[in-house]
């Protein structure tokens, strides 16, 4: 891919936001499988006693004796299928049976009905005979009407009122729905209504009925004799015979979309939820196991046995959240220079070893006396290390991180997390000036007064008896202190390990009665205070601004080591008579040059920290021999000098201790050759320096501000002022003089 493909990367669009100092793209292999891992830990913690079923039910049937005790690690929530079953049953119950309207048998009986009251009008127009007109009618219209009925008619006058009449009763019959009701399933109306399923008008409507509205058989002759009660007994009693004679059943049980209807109201049911509560005891060994403990078993190991899918992927989307959060910090100016690739090695396995014994904690320890199972954990210890061994802000982004992390896996205890948090971030705060390893101790003592302190406000929230306060109590002291312990004891092999510049290993760097030092005094002393003159420069300007008076000040007492093979090469180390004096420029600047290579071969065969050894490979920078170049310019051998014969091949400063110990450097050996130095000159000759530097792009790379050179210029003047106070002549000496 072309270097200008890469530019569109997400990740370099993310490097190159302003304000963001992300890390580095070599450092994304190690992202990503410190996030996979971690995502595999999350997961396997949160879903460990799910993969092995620990209680089995054929082992607790109904009626046996326990063989032995049952209680519940967590809240757990399961179905109750009991209950599940008996609501599912009630819905079914109250669900509506469907009945179907057939339209088509109304509009056949009312046409049939029509025929039979044309019929019997016109026989009764054109017959004289009763006797008649009952044969002929018999003939069409079989069994309709007994003869008696049929003359009580004939002597209604008119007859036509009474057959329309009977007509409209059979056509709201037919609307209504004249029901067949099942005889044999006395359930099917329990739910108290029905549904009447119409097609009118090429639509089907539905529509809800009470039963007490139905109309059945049973109930046609006495809903006919209530509609025809306004008529006189003989013609209403006629009209109720004749219309029940041709009115048929036409509504009917739809079995099968009721039956579907059920199941559909069944599937929609919610499982009932019932809890089973953390410490909860279901059966002691020995009890006889009830219907209701044998259903809570059996969800037990349903449980047990069970891989949640939805809290795997909430797991996840969790995981990947925070570490978006901690990029984010790790990006921002939070963190002054970005990680190294052992630092965040380190910050990964560590981080990762915290998760894994959270998890092996979570599911093989019960925390005694409702302790939060961060209790248990190293917190402190890892914050401490991290702050020791990384730095304090790093410190502060692992103790948020890692604690975020622990939520899932201690099943999102927020008093897990907030005890994990705060011991963090107080373990960050007072590892953050420890100088010595008994000032470990000490942080330690602070710890066990900061752990007892939160576990006391947590069981006071919690509402605990005052006689299990002091336990717990116990366990913070107890988590505090073995923290720093556990912290000392791991400080010097991964001191080792990580080749870290830890204010310990830089004080133990600093003893000048080391064997380095001692060769370096021996051999070329003029070096040797050279470098301490350095180092107390570069010390107090770190000490004046935000940076690492104690790395400058050990990384100014090595930055020079180059020089002690050949120390009669260079100025400081000569009495009388100097080399360079029987040599080519080119060939003296090759070996003023070779020093700083020198250097950072001797610091690796001491086994110096990378941070020294930057410092080394960067007091020069790039810049320029001025001596040699200028003095082969001046001798005219050879017409084309370049500058890059005479420039240090080094790398220029990356880190504000880098370049303070640049500017010392050439500071402090511009100050020996000032004739007669006052504060005046001092502070000319140390600004021409810094801005030389400055304007030259050797402080380009670092952070350095031109507030901080301000403050840079008024610390070394400082300092040289006290180097050359019986020399420097001050202004008001001079005014009293005269």
């Amino acid at each position: 891919m072309k270097k200008a493909d890469r530019r569109s990367w997400p990740y370099s669009i993310l490097r190159r936001q302003e304000g963001f100092n992300w890390p580095e793209p070599r450092l994304a292999g190690i992202l990503l499988l410190s996030l996979t891992a971690t995502l595999a830990v999350v997961i396997v913690a949160g879903q460990f006693k799910s993969l092995f079923t620990y209680v089995n039910p054929a082992d607790y049937e109904v009626g046996s004796v326990a063989p032995h005790d049952v209680s519940v690690e967590r809240d757990i929530l399961y179905t109750d299928s009991e209950a599940t079953r008996l609501r599912q049953e009630a819905i079914e119950k109250l669900l509506p049976p469907i009945f179907r309207i057939n339209e088509e048998i109304g509009a056949s009986k009312l046409r049939q009905f029509a025929d039979f009251r044309r019929t019997l009008e016109q026989l009764a127009a054109e017959e004289s005979s009763s006797e008649t007109v009952f044969l002929k009618l018999q003939l069409a219209f079989p069994g309709v009407m007994q003869k008696l009925e049929l003359e009580k008619l004939l002597r209604r006058a008119p007859i036509a009122d009474l057959l329309a009449r009977t007509q409209e009763l059979l056509a709201a019959v037919y609307r209504r729905g004249l029901l067949r009701l099942p005889d044999t399933d006395s359930e099917i109306l329990s739910a108290g209504s029905i549904e009447l399923w119409h097609w009118r008008e090429g639509r089907l409507e539905k529509q809800t009925a009470p039963v007490k509205d139905l109309l059945a058989r049973q109930g046609l002759r006495a809903w006919l004799d209530a509609a025809v009660k306004d008529l006189p007994a003989e013609p209403a009693l006629l009209v109720a015979r004749l219309g029940e004679a041709f009115a048929v059943e036409n509504g009917f049980l739809d079995i099968e979309q009721t039956l579907k209807a059920k199941a559909r109201a069944v599937e929609g049911v919610e499982p009932v939820q019932a809890k089973l509560a953390r410490d909860q005891v279901i059966l002691r060994k020995g009890d006889l196991v009830t219907e209701e403990a044998a259903l809570q078993i059996k969800a037990l190991s349903e449980y047990s046995a069970n891989v949640s899918s939805s809290r795997i992927v909430g797991n996840a989307l969790f995981v990947l959240i925070v570490y978006g959060f901690c990029l984010f910090l790790l990006g921002s100016a939070l963190l002054r220079t970005p990680l190294k690739r052992s630092q965040a090695l380190f910050l990964a396995a560590l981080s990762l070893s915290y998760l894994i014994l959270a998890g092996v904690f979570v599911n093989l320890l019960e925390p005694p006396g409702g302790l939060p199972l961060a209790a248990l954990l190293p917190t402190s210890a890892a914050t401490m290390l991290v702050a020791v061994l990384v730095s304090p802000p790093a410190a502060f982004v692992f103790a948020l991180v890692d604690s975020l992390l622990l939520l899932p896996i201690v099943g999102m205890d927020l008093y897990s997390f907030f005890f994990a948090l705060a011991t963090g971030l107080i373990a960050a705060a007072v590892a953050f000036r420890a100088q010595r390893r008994l000032d470990l101790i000490r942080a330690g003592l602070l710890m066990s007064l900061a752990s007892a302190v939160i576990l006391l406000v947590m069981s006071l929230l919690k509402g605990f008896a005052p006689a299990s306060i002091p336990p717990i109590i116990g366990w913070g002291i107890a988590n505090g202190f073995l923290g720093s312990l556990v912290t000392l004891g791991l400080l010097p092999l991964l001191e080792h390990l990580l080749n870290a510049a830890s204010p310990f290993r830089l004080i133990e760097l600093s003893d000048l009665n080391s064997p380095i030092m001692k060769r370096m005094l021996s051999q070329a002393p003029g070096t040797y205070s050279h470098s301490i003159s350095v180092a107390n420069l570069a010390e107090s300007a770190c000490s004046a601004m935000a940076a690492n008076p104690l790395l400058a000040r050990v990384g100014a007492y090595y930055h020079d080591i180059g020089k002690i093979e050949q120390s009669e090469y260079f100025i400081e180390n000569q009495s009388s008579h100097n080399k360079h004096d029987d040599l080519k420029p080119s060939l003296s600047a090759a070996v003023i040059k070779a020093h700083v290579k020198l250097g950072v071969e001797k610091a690796r065969e001491l086994d110096l920290p990378a941070e020294i050894l930057d410092i080394i490979a960067q007091h020069h920078g790039r810049g320029i021999i001025k001596y040699f170049y200028h003095r082969a310019l001046a001798s005219g051998e050879n017409r084309s000098v370049a500058t890059e014969e005479y420039s240090y091949p080094g790398e220029r400063p990356r880190s504000r201790e880098a370049a303070v110990v640049m500017l010392a450097d050439a500071v402090e050996a511009a100050s020996r050759t000032l004739r007669k130095p006052t504060i005046a000159k001092l502070e000319k000759a140390v600004w021409l320096i810094i801005m030389d530097r400055f304007n030259s792009g050797e402080l380009g790379e670092c952070e350095l501000t031109l507030g901080d050179l301000e403050v840079i210029r008024r610390s070394f003047v400082r300092v040289l002022a006290g180097y050359f106070h019986s020399r420097i002549e001050y202004p008001k000496t001079k005014e009293a003089a005269r």
